[in-house]
This record gives structure tokens, sequence and C-alpha cells, in this order.
């Protein structure tokens, strides 16, 4: 009989040994279906805060947004041009043009970095001229891609002998985070080299005056200049702007979202920044 109990006793501490193994391997199979839970939980919430479903993304698309006034306020007298794109959404052209009559250009954003085009340039575009304004178009510099790519993008997307006014390059710091001073310079450069090259003509640069002077004077005093200051005119020492930009909350009839404003400076004609 001790024997038996022996023999009882192995068997026992076998079975034991297996429902341990199965008991570790279920908690591992368990662990790991917790794992790939929380792998998806965390790459749905990624998504889910980069793309922004409860942002309506079908506003800045669509041929009727925005569908009521979104501004407040006196409106808008002192400008002389306007600045448009995608973010003003559909734009009441004759109501702008016949409620502004001291309303003499447009710039309008063509394209972006390498690849993207503004869904609403060509309509803007048209729509300017048929109205019997001045008309411009301009490019945002992204630090993403080569200069040479960027110029493609712009020139492929425009019509060269339908512009009115200089072509324009607009760079900020939204587009070159984290490019140095010699890099923005080199870059710019770059740019409209390569714009002239294919034009004959240097574009005009826009960026605000705090940028210009961190990063573009004086080297770039000699070009075209569009600034941006939403206080006082712009002070650019030895060089001179051409257009200055006083704000970017204008609220001006036939638009229904802040409109960025522009005023010749004292002296400048719209003959000195036409196209050749």
């Amino acid at each position: 009989m001790p024997r038996r109990r022996h023999c009882l006793s192995t068997h026992e501490s076998a079975m034991a040994r297996k429902r341990r193994r199965r008991s570790r391997k279920g908690c591992n199979n368990k662990n790991r279906w917790v794992w790939v839970g929380i792998a998806i939980l965390a790459l749905a919430t990624i998504l889910i805060i980069d793309l922004k479903p409860w942002h309506k993304h079908h506003e800045t698309i669509s041929d009727q947004w925005p569908f009521h006034d979104l501004t407040k306020g006196p409106y808008s007298k002192d400008f002389e041009g306007l600045d448009i794109s995608r973010h003003q959404g559909k734009i009441h052209w004759d109501e702008l043009v016949d409620e502004n009559p001291q309303l003499q250009f447009v710039y309008i954003k063509a394209t972006e970095g390498s690849s993207i085009v503004d869904p609403f340039y060509k309509r803007n575009f048209d729509e300017a001229k048929k109205h019997d304004l001045l008309v411009g178009s301009y490019h945002f510099l992204s630090r993403r891609t080569s200069m040479a790519k960027q110029v493609d993008n712009f020139l492929s997307n425009i019509d060269l002998q339908a512009q009115d006014l200089l072509l324009l390059v607009d760079i900020e710091e939204d587009g070159t985070r984290g490019w140095s001073r010699s890099i923005i310079q080199k870059n710019l450069a770059e740019f409209i080299r390569l714009v002239k090259e294919r034009t004959g003509v240097s574009p005009m640069i826009y960026t605000n005056e705090a940028y210009y002077h961190l990063n573009l004077y004086p080297e770039f005093n000699h070009y075209h200049l569009f600034i941006a200051n939403y206080n006082l005119p712009p002070e650019l020492g030895i060089a001179k702007y051409d257009i200055w930009q006083s704000s970017k909350r204008g609220r001006v009839r036939g638009i229904w979202n802040y409109v960025d404003i522009n005023q010749l400076r004292e002296g400048v004609t719209l003959e000195d920044i036409k196209q050749p």
C-alpha cells in the first residue's frame, strides 16, 4: 500500500505541473490579448486625434461654406488689396467689388510645398479677373521638400500669362520651423533663382516684419517686399516694402470670414509691382 500511495503522489504531482503549465499558458495568452487590445486602443486614439472627426472638414472645401457671416465688428475701410485662400471659403464677388470701391488688387494662394494646390485657387482667380481686379498668385514655402519641386508645383498650376502682379513667395515660421537663418536664406534664394530662370522675373517676398529682421535682413533688401505688421507700418531700416499687410482679421463685405487686408506704401503704385 505505501508503494501505491507513492505512485499516486507522483501522478498527482505530474497532473499539478500540467495544470500549472496550462494556467501559465492561459495567463500568457490572456496577457497577450490585453496588450493587443491596448495597442489597438492607442492606435485608434492617435487616429482620432490626428483626423479630428469633430472638425467639419467639409466646410473648407464646400462650394457654399461659410453658410453665414462669421465676422463681427465694424467693416474695414483702409485697404487697397486683399490676399485670400481656401480659408475664406465662398466669396460673394459681386458684393465684394460693389461694396468696396477702394479694392484694387488681390493676391490668391495657388500652391504649398511640392504637391498642395489650393482647391479654391482657380475659381478665385477667374472671379477676380472677371471683376476687373489686378490679380497675383502666391506659393507658401515649405521645409518638407526641395525648392525645385516646389517651383514645379507653383508654376505648373498657374497661368503665367494671366498674372497682373508679380508672383509672390510666402515664407514664414510655420513653413520653415527648424531651419537656421543660413538655411532659410539659401533655400529662399534658390526658390527665387529658379522662378526667375523660368519666368524672367524674381518673385516678391511676403513675410512678417519680425521674421524679416531675424532671417532676411539685409541680404534680401533689394527684392520687392510684402510685409505684415498688425500694429504699425513696417520699419525695415534701409529696406523699403511695397505692400503692407495691416491686419489678418479684416471684415469685408462679400467675404463671410476674416481676411488679410493690405495697403500700398505711400509712393508705390500698382505699376511698380506689375508682372512685366
